[in-house]
């Protein structure tokens, strides 16, 4: 959604301050087709959410259309968009909120991905299972988070402390009830944008 969004947006960049139409695009393989909002003069909102739909922006209103192909201009504005988000898994045993056994092969995988994204902003997010109480389970996946992220750092990957994150239980206990015990909810996700 947000590539669509910055690939319609570079294109207005693109054809400059005199740009006459936004074009939405496709989405990628896998992904969802994103919406731009488009205000004409007068306050009046016109929402692309087709892909491959363009808003012509000549004189008032914004005529809306489809477009059979998108212009080969836009392949090279395409290929110069930073790959999509990737989230990375780490697990915990319980109560636990060391990096562990075969989970620690998962860190080089993380530092594989950052190397090939210059500039990629990293965010931590610890979970727990519903088991215990909410104020412990907030404290683990926060200590969770910070354990991960004082890993790669030791790797010289730049993590701002406000990006490691602790989300507790509300995962778990929303998805089955409170006190249930579920290893899948033990976890870190590494989210590399």
């Amino acid at each position: 959604m947000i590539r669509n969004f910055v690939a319609g947006a570079c294109a207005i960049a693109l054809s400059g301050c005199v740009a006459d139409r936004v074009t939405l695009l496709d989405k990628e393989p896998g992904g969802e087709v994103g919406s731009i909002a488009v205000i004409s003069p007068d306050g009046a909102e016109t929402i692309l959410d087709q892909p491959n739909t363009q808003a012509l922006l000549r004189g008032g209103t914004p005529r809306v259309r489809a477009v059979g192909q998108a212009s080969p201009s836009y392949a090279t504005l395409l290929e110069t968009l930073p790959p999509p988000a990737t989230r990375l898994m780490i697990r915990f045993p319980v109560g636990g909120s060391n990096v562990v056994g075969g989970q620690r092969a998962i860190l080089d995988q993380i530092r594989a991905e950052i190397e090939r994204r210059p500039g990629a902003q990293v965010e931590v997010a610890g979970f727990t299972d519903s088991t215990g109480s909410a104020k412990g389970n907030d404290e683990l996946s926060l200590r969770r988070a910070q354990t991960v992220a004082a890993e790669l750092r030791e790797f010289d990957i730049a993590i701002d402390p406000e990006d490691a994150v602790g989300r507790g239980e509300d995962e778990a206990r929303a998805a089955l009830g409170d006190n249930v015990a579920d290893s899948s909810y033990r976890r870190v996700y590494v989210i590399i944008r």
